[in-house]
């Protein structure tokens, strides 16, 4: 019952705060709102305030608010093109449909500043905790207990900072490290040696490695608010751009259809954060909101970014695509929502399945 609870609230601010950054925009810039709805489908409950209605719909998948003149059928019925969406500029128009995404991003800058600022970050330094024997890092006399302070020349602040270093290397070549080994301060030459192992997408590659791995020791960092916001911003960056590459891993096949979930396997990632405590909880939700943000800027019919294309070629012809185009364009894009939506339904109920252990 809880990680059901904690699902819909997760799900919910961030679908809330989504079609909240829609509704301002179009709100500031003139444009009617007809309908706030949380949900889809039949309308449950709700209310009537000024010219918008407010509703909490049944199917707690998704939401939208539905602004006036908006679709393409309803164009030849509008009484008042000032307040109607379809006679805005495409740039009034562009604002409107990115600042979903953008409140996305925003909440997940909000979330990571609040914690980076409140409860600070952790990392594991770059000392060595043990030596993987016949590795390069034996062979050059390194020792456990030898903090690493530069590679190439750069400074490292953290054990992570050394794996993204020497992982990004596709090819090996010589690494020089400075080691600070008690009062001790040296330089130290080796070449990394391939070997086989998984990648953050889970896919088995070969990497380079110098037969290291971290101490246990954890270093608590804490952040003035200044930092904190440049630590959030560097954050949610970070993670825009990891999403990227996921998505067209995924594309071209390196990452497995089958890794996708959809709202059953947020709704337990949900409840297993909330019970790590409300750190972690307040951490997912705002990774969640960076992927929302992602995938509703992807140029395709029926999202923002679709929209925002349609946008883009409004503007170059002078003049918005027929509306029976519009009408196909959009139809088309329906159709991939469902068959996305069924096919990460698909992977939920597998992984429900396996988790019951059924044969």
């Amino acid at each position: 019952m809880i990680t059901i609870i904690v699902a819909i609230l997760v799900i919910g601010i961030l679908i809330f705060v989504h079609e909240l950054g829609h509704f301002l925009s179009a709100k500031l810039l003139g444009v009617r709102v007809e309908i706030f709805s949380l949900g889809f489908g039949p309308r449950l409950i709700g209310f009537t305030a000024g010219e918008t209605e407010y509703r909490l719909s049944l199917i707690p998948l998704g939401g939208y608010v539905k602004l006036y003149g908006e679709h393409p059928e309803t164009v030849p019925l509008v009484e008042d093109p000032e307040r109607a969406f379809a006679f805005k500029k495409p740039w009034h128009k562009a604002i409107i449909v990115i600042s979903g995404p953008l409140a996305n991003f925003l909440l997940a800058v909000l979330i990571f500043w609040f914690l980076f600022a409140s409860v600070g970050t952790y990392i594991v330094p770059a000392k060595i905790g043990e030596i993987i024997p016949n590795s390069p890092a034996e062979k050059v006399g390194l020792k456990p207990g030898d903090e690493i302070l530069e590679v190439n020349g750069k400074r490292v602040k953290s054990f992570q900072e050394l794996v993204f270093f020497l992982r990004s290397k596709k090819i090996p070549e010589s690494v020089t490290l400075k080691i600070k080994r008690e009062d001790q301060i040296f330089e130290v030459n080796l070449m990394p040696e391939i070997k086989e192992d998984y990648n953050i997408f889970g896919k088995k590659t070969k990497i380079p490695v110098i037969g290291i791995k971290s101490s246990e020791e954890i270093i608590h960092q804490k952040h003035d608010p200044l930092s904190a916001f440049n630590l959030a911003i560097k954050k949610v960056a970070e993670l825009t751009g990891l999403i990227f590459v996921a998505i067209c891993k995924l594309f071209t096949g390196e990452i497995p259809f089958s890794t996708l979930g959809g709202p059953i396997t947020i709704g337990k990632m949900a409840g297993e954060t909330a019970k790590m405590g409300f750190s972690y909880l307040f951490s997912f939700t705002a990774i969640l909101s960076v992927n929302l943000g992602v995938i509703n800027i992807l140029p395709l019919p029926m999202l923002d970014g679709g929209h925002l294309v349609l946008f883009g070629i409004e503007t170059l012809r002078k003049k918005p695509l027929s509306l029976k185009t519009q009408e196909l364009i959009f139809k088309i894009g329906l159709i991939l929502i469902i068959a996305l939506s069924l096919a990460v339904f698909y992977n939920d109920i597998l992984k429900l399945l396996k988790g019951w252990n059924l044969p």
